[in-house]
This record gives C-alpha cells, structure tokens and sequence, in this order.
C-alpha cells in the first residue's frame, strides 16, 4: 500500500475594512467592519513516489485563474507539488472582498490578488512542512433542512454532506467538507465582511476535533439556504447544522479502518457495528485538460425592452420567471457589449483522483444540482466530491432546457447552450479515464 503523509495549514485573508463587497452586483457600499475574518485553509498529500497534490479552499465568492496559476507555480517551486494537482477553490461567500474573481465584470486588483498568492503559498508550504503519516477515510450525511432547489422547490436537489477525513496517530490533520448550497443567508444589507455559513461550519469543525477543515461548495447554482431571517444568528444556525453533522461523521469515520464493535453479553460475542463511511486505500492521479466555451448572443436593448414589457403584461409563474430572466439578460448583455468581442470563453476542468474509489473533481463556475447528478453517474466513481468556483470562475453555466424555463440563471449566463454539455463530457471522460487507469 502506498504510504501518504498529509499536513494542513491555515492563514487569514481577511482584506481592509472600507473596499467593495462582492456578490449581489446593487450593493455599492464599502464595507463598514468584520463580523469574522476570512480564512484560507490548504491541505497536502503527499504519496512518495506516486506524486502529491495540493487542495485549498477561500473564503471567497469565486477564483481568477491568474490567481491559481501563481499558487500552482509556487507551490510546484517551493514543495514540488505539480500544478496539474494542485486546486484553488472559493467557499461562494457574499461577503468578502470585490475583484478577486474572474468574470464579465470584475477586474482583477493585482496587487490584492498578489497578496492573496502570497497566503495561499505560504499556506500550502506551512501544510508541506508539517506533513506526517496519514490515512483516507470518506462517508456522507443527509442534510434537508436549510436548503432547497431555488428554481422549483417541488425539485430534488442534492442534500449530501460528503466527508473525506485526513487522520493521523496524533488525532485527525484535516478534513474536506463538500455541501451544495448558496452562502446567501445574508443579503445584500450587509456590510460586515463574513465567511457566511460555510466559515461557521469550518470553525465547529476545527473546534470539535482539531482538524483544519477545507470547505468546498458543490454544485449549488440552483440551491438556497433556508433562514429564519437574513441575519448573523441564521448564518450561525446553518453553520452548525452542516458542521455539527460534519463532526459526527468525523467521529464515525474515525473507526473506518478497524471497524467498531459491540460486546452481546447474552452470548459473549463482539458484534460488529455499521458505520457510514468507509476506508480508502490512498493512490493519486490528476488530470486537467482546457476547453473553450462558446459564448452566447444577446440581443439590442431595444428588444430587451419589447419582450420586457409584453412579460409585464402576462401573469402566473411563467411570467414571472421569463421576466426574472430578460431583466438579469439584458443587466448581462450590457456588461458583454462592454468586454472584448469573443465567441469562446477558455477554462479548464480539473480531477484529482485521491485514492480507491475517491476522487475530486474541480469545475469553474455555478453548476446545475442535475449537472453534478448526471457527472456522478457516469463517472465510474464510487465516492465523488464535486466542488465548484475553483480555478476559474464563469458564472452560470446552465442546462440546455433551462434557457426556455427562465429566471435569473438562464438570463445571466454568459454562454450558450453548449457550454454545459462540453464542460459535463469532459469531467466524465476525465473521471472515466482515471476510473481505469489510464
């Protein structure tokens, strides 16, 4: 069996009270303080001779390919790790720093992002240093009560917390927590920079066990959270929901390689006791591979305002939802006349293969519930790990039959209805290959 040794690390992003604050584009007020800071946490694997990669997640709304290709090269120059395996991924908080991502419209803050290549490249060298031996075990939970598909409640959506568990001899070193949902119980309103939920749900985590927790949202495009109210007590709520659970399958899996018994004194016999999770035997392979997206055609904005206008016009839910989706197009065809003419849009995919029968796989953007879905069964993997806004960020990238359906996603997506299509065949194909070793 291949010997791994693991180490984590974790340093603050937290950026200067008074920038902008990104997610929800009308908030054009600085930021007036910090309710909790903002945390990169990076995990290492390192299996000998079969190679190591990197994993880390920001507390951030989405990632700039610039911003992952430097941490690749440092973390390549500084610990050898290649930059095919290594993976920067943002938790989708809407209350962190503006600038930071990829996107239509955002332009990168060089020297912010400089500074955020910085901690993450000490980070992932702090985790290197500190790497000792290490064993893989991943489970999952059922969480349905603080979230539902935004688009149609009466939809399934994803409601699986999946746990992969980094133990050592010393108590567990990490721990990758993957939920799909939008951290958007705060709204708009707020002006205190947070790590929204998934920062709570890292903190119990790290609180209960000792382990660094490395948060990566799903696919959760068409995911809300739940909330009593749009405030810091229902942030905490969620938190402790997903981080509660997180730290009861830790507990669990802690067992996975021996196993748990229990003693029947009617017959003195040790009985062996279910567990929700299993152990992985570590092996890595990664793949990444580029590919180009076409870019939708919008129309003028005088037609914007025709169709507008004969959707005020009609009633009932379909209405409704075609004007959600021509007020957020025409927002959107606006911002594209302003960007360089194109046709594609480059990006990658990428996947990590962390062992029997587990692996990561890592898409740039916001992902249908039913893309991540369609991946998994395909993909010949028993335990999969979808985390999205890594390497990249694009926005929505949206099923073909949801442009007809309307709302927000298919009016402010920046590509056509082949874009979903070629970034889902080619994570499948990714995940075959690897599947069977090739």
């Amino acid at each position: 069996m291949t010997d791994l040794r693991a180490g984590a690390a974790t340093v603050d992003i937290t950026p200067p009270v008074g920038g902008l604050m990104d997610g929800y584009g009308g908030r054009l007020v600085p930021s007036r303080g910090v309710h909790d800071p903002l945390f990169a946490r990076a995990l290492v694997l390192d299996y000998g001779d079969q190679g190591s990669c990197a994993i880390v997640g920001c507390d951030l709304l989405g990632m700039h390919p610039w911003t992952a290709g430097e941490v690749r090269r440092r973390a390549r120059e500084s610990c050898g790790i290649p930059e095919g395996a290594v993976m920067v991924a943002a938790t989708h908080n809407h209350a962190g720093p503006v600038n930071l991502r990829a996107g239509m419209f955002s332009q990168l803050d060089q020297a912010a992002a400089g500074t955020l290549v910085d901690r993450i490249a000490g980070a992932i060298a702090s985790a290197w240093a500190g790497r000792r031996p290490a064993t893989l075990s991943v489970g999952a939970a059922e969480i349905d009560t603080i979230s539902m598909n935004r688009r149609d409640s009466s939809s399934a959506s994803d409601n699986t917390l999946r746990v992969v568990l980094v133990d050592g001899d010393g108590g567990p070193i990490a721990a990758l927590l993957n939920f799909p949902c939008h951290a958007t119980v705060l709204n708009e309103k707020n002006l205190l920079l947070s790590a929204e939920f998934p920062g709570v749900a890292c903190r119990i985590v790290e609180q209960a066990t000792g382990a660094a927790a490395v948060y990566l949202n799903g696919a959760c495009g068409d995911v809300n959270p739940a909330w009593t109210a749009q405030d810091f007590a229902s942030v905490e709520r969620a938190g402790q929901v997903v981080g509660g659970q997180a730290v009861r399958l830790i507990g669990e899996l802690r067992a996975a390689r021996t196993g748990q018994r229990s003693h029947n004194i009617r017959w003195d016999e040790f009985s062996e006791v279910p567990l929700p999770g299993r152990a992985v035997g570590p092996g890595l392979r990664f793949a990444r591979r580029e590919v180009d997206l076409p870019l939708r055609a919008f129309l003028d904005d005088a037609e914007y305002a025709r169709l507008i206008d004969e959707a005020k016009a009609g009633s009932g839910r379909d209405a409704a939802s075609q004007l959600s989706r021509l007020g957020a197009e025409r927002w959107a065809a606006v911002w594209a006349r302003r960007a360089d003419e194109a046709a594609e849009r480059r990006t990658e995919v990428q996947a990590l293969g962390l062992g029997d029968g587990l692996a990561l796989l890592a898409l740039p953007g916001e992902f249908f519930g039913e893309t991540a879905q369609s991946i998994r069964e395909e993909a010949l993997v028993p335990d999969l790990l979808v985390g999205c806004y890594a390497n990249d960020y694009l926005g929505y990238v949206i099923p073909p039959h949801a442009f007809n359906e309307g709302g927000y996603e298919s009016g402010v997506t920046f590509f056509g209805q082949e874009a979903e299509p070629i970034i889902r065949q080619t994570a499948v194909e990714m995940l075959q290959d690897m599947a069977r070793g090739n």
